[in-house]
This record gives C-alpha cells, structure tokens and sequence, in this order.
C-alpha cells in the first residue's frame, strides 16, 4: 500500500510540474487570450485524465505480462504517437518553442527516482540484468539533469553541446530499459507499471522536445550579472 501511495503521489507532483512548464510554454503564446485559456483549460483536462485514466486501468491489471499482444509496449508506443502528432499543429510547436529550455532539462531530474528499480533488485523482486542498467542510468541522466539546466542558463559556451549528449543519454537509457524490460519480463505489476507507461513516454518525449529547440538554437547568452561584475572588477 505504502509504494502504491509513493507512485501516484509522485506520478501526480511530477504531471503538475510538467503541466506548469507547459502553462509557461501557453503564456508565451503571442496575443489572443482566449486561445490562450482554451489550451490551458484543455491541456489540464488531458494532463488530468491521462494520469487517472492509466491509474486505474493498471490498478485493474490490464497492464499484466501474460496478455498478448503486450500492452506495456503499445500503451508506450500509443502514448508517443500522440506526442508526436501534436507536433504537427502549428500552436503547439509554439508552445514548446516558449518552455525555457532550462526547465525542458531540470525537470528529469525526477529520473533519480529510477534507483526504486535497484531498491526492488536487492528486495529480490526485480531481475538484475534489467534493475541495475535501468535504474544506474536513471540516476545518471537525473543527477546531471540540474547541472546541464543551469550550464545552459547561464550561458556557458559548452551548455548546447553538454545538453544535445545528456538528452541523448537520457533518450538511450529509457530505450534500453523498456528493451530489457521486455527480454526479461520485468517483473513490472502495479503500481511500477505506472513507470513505464507514464513515466518513461512522458520523459522521452521531454527529451524530444529539448532536442528540437536545442538544434534550432545557440546558447543563451551569459547572464547580466556576470558581464556587471567583470566590469566592476576591472574599473
């Protein structure tokens, strides 16, 4: 009861925060406010209902690996499709084009919650080949996560470079453990399950989204404050 409670709690704090770069992302929409208030009202709708829907039908064991064809993979792959197909209406690129591409980053840093898959191989209730590589490079891309965010706000020349290798390590971890995961079974059942059909979509996709606008973009430039100081000390 303890890790079902753990679960949707941290499933729901991470769905809030990511809904709230998206809000960020809406705001920056040039104008027309009641546009605006349709893709925030909608956008929680969905945010809402994506979480409790999938809550419930893994609660229901739907997600359970004795059923054919495996549901993990097609609600994962269901789940990136629609990312994807969003990209083709115009106002949604602009919204993600708005999130600051620092958030984009700092935001996996809920990956170090991937260590729960070590947690539950050393409880012997998770098969190592999968636990330890899945959970060693969730922990990986999370604790970098805050780092490669604030290289890039404030501008470091090396931020864009550092951030397109972290997003790509990120990327290649969640493949790898979904692919590990259906080799060995996993021993995913609920409330883990919630991870990958939650978790893992929502965290690629962020990743993609990053992607984009880092290959659109330079770095920003170093901050303000930084150029002050240089000038104070040198008069």
């Amino acid at each position: 009861m303890t890790l079902i409670l753990f679960q949707v709690i941290v499933q729901s704090i991470t769905s809030t925060l990511h809904w709230i770069g998206f809000y960020a992302g809406i705001r920056g929409l040039p104008g027309d406010t009641p546009r605006q208030r349709t893709w925030i009202i909608g956008s929680a709708i969905v945010f809402a209902a994506w979480l409790f829907g999938l809550v419930l039908l893994a609660a229901d064991d739907v997600f359970r690996n004795d059923v054919l064809p495996p549901r993990i993979p097609a609600a994962l792959l269901v789940t990136l499709g629609v990312g994807y197909l969003f990209l083709l209406s115009r106002t949604f690129r602009d919204i993600i084009a708005a999130i600051p591409q620092h958030w984009l980053i700092g935001i996996q840093t809920f990956r170090i919650l991937g260590g729960l898959f070590l947690v539950r191989y050393f409880e012997g209730q998770l098969p190592g080949v999968f636990a330890i590589p899945a959970g060693v490079g969730d922990i990986l891309t999370g604790i970098f996560a805050p780092l490669v965010a604030y290289w890039w706000f404030r501008g470091k020349p090396y931020a864009r470079t550092a951030a397109i290798a972290w997003n790509l390590f990120g990327m290649a971890d969640l493949v790898n453990a979904v692919a590990l995961g259906a080799l060995t079974g996993g021993g995913i059942v609920f409330p883990i399950v919630l991870i990958p059909i939650y978790a893992v979509p929502r965290a690629f996709l962020i990743h993609s989204f990053s992607l984009i606008g880092l290959l659109r973009k330079r770095a920003p430039a170093p901050k303000a404050t930084a150029s002050l100081r240089d000038a104070v000390a040198s008069s």
